[in-house]
């Protein structure tokens, strides 16, 4: 009676593992065939919009009212010359041939452009220190100063607040904007940013600062001393 009662409940796990197996399955089905993959991105007006497709792979831009903005095949470089929200939507055709090791899409269904109406661009040919950087020493009291080429949309200035942070090996540098935010103005602005930390010798420094879109834009420090 007891070997009995043990091969049912055997039987009985073994029917209840099946069916968890199989709804498993079936929910990682829906999940994959459901939930395409989408992305997001911010840029200024007037900046170059490149996205890299295969020769047939088709898309459309709309507008946030729903008009077509743009459309075609392939490699996409456009313009948005206006701010506002646009939504890109690219149109993967597979082939269904049994044959075929993949017919996942490569491509997200649809990507959430932000064009922003403030613009913010570095010039790092203006960038300057006002003492060496040198190897293993505190970088207390040097500042960095830089020009920003501001413009707006509709002519109106903004604050700017963020500092730079650093990559590099042996590299912990900080930069603080001095007096902790400034107004810009229409053209070009001059910030100072205060370092702080250090740095080994012999390293390159790639100095990743921020615009007003909170979008990094990077200038590589190269040590001269290797």
């Amino acid at each position: 009676m007891i070997k009995q009662i043990s091969s049912l409940a055997s039987c009985r796990s073994m029917i209840l593992m099946l069916f968890l197996s199989v709804s498993s399955l079936f929910a990682q089905h829906n999940e994959n065939t459901n939930n395409k993959r989408e992305e997001t991105v911010i840029l200024s007006y007037g900046l170059p919009f490149s996205y890299s497709l295969d020769t047939y792979t088709g898309w459309d831009i709309k507008t946030n009212a729903g008009g077509v903005f743009s459309s075609g095949l392939g490699d996409i470089k456009e313009v948005f010359y206006k701010p506002g929200n646009y939504t890109l939507y690219i149109h993967e055709k597979h082939d269904h041939d049994s044959k075929s090791s993949c017919d996942h899409d490569q491509y997200p269904s649809k990507v959430s452009i932000t064009v922003s109406p403030l613009k913010m661009v570095f010039d790092f040919s203006s960038i300057r220190f006002s003492k060496k950087i040198e190897g293993a020493q505190s970088t207390q009291g040097i500042v960095v100063s830089i020009n920003a080429i501001y413009s707006s949309y509709d002519n109106t200035s903004a604050v700017y607040d963020h500092g730079f942070t650093t990559a590099g090996v042996g590299t912990s540098l900080l930069g603080r904007l001095n007096k902790g935010k400034v107004l810009l103005k229409n053209g070009v602005n001059k910030l100072e940013f205060l370092l702080e930390g250090s740095t080994t010798k012999g390293n390159n420094i790639m100095m990743e600062f921020k615009d007003i879109n909170d979008q990094v834009q990077s200038y590589t420090l190269i040590d001269e001393t290797k």
